[in-house]
């Protein structure tokens, strides 16, 4: 028997996910003197938290620096 995969649900902001931060409006991104490596990292955890309706998302640090990102996907069986 074929495994039934759900459609994927409508793109949720990543600011509706993280509901109790302090939000920064997008044009003040500018003031948080960000490097090109940081936009990267940033750009990068914004699409994989798009993607996932069920999950986990892991950054690993070393000096300071974002070396590695993991995801991990759950899927509901209901």
């Amino acid at each position: 028997m074929a495994e039934r995969i759900e459609p994927r649900r409508p793109r949720r902001s990543i600011g509706a996910m993280s509901e109790g931060t302090e939000r920064v409006p997008a044009d003040d991104l500018e003031s948080l003197d960000l490097t090109d490596e940081e936009r990267a990292v940033l750009a990068k955890v914004g699409a994989i938290l798009r993607r996932l309706s069920f999950g986990t998302v892991v950054l690993v640090v070393q000096d300071g620096k974002v070396v590695q990102i993991e995801m991990a996907e759950k899927f509901r069986l209901r």
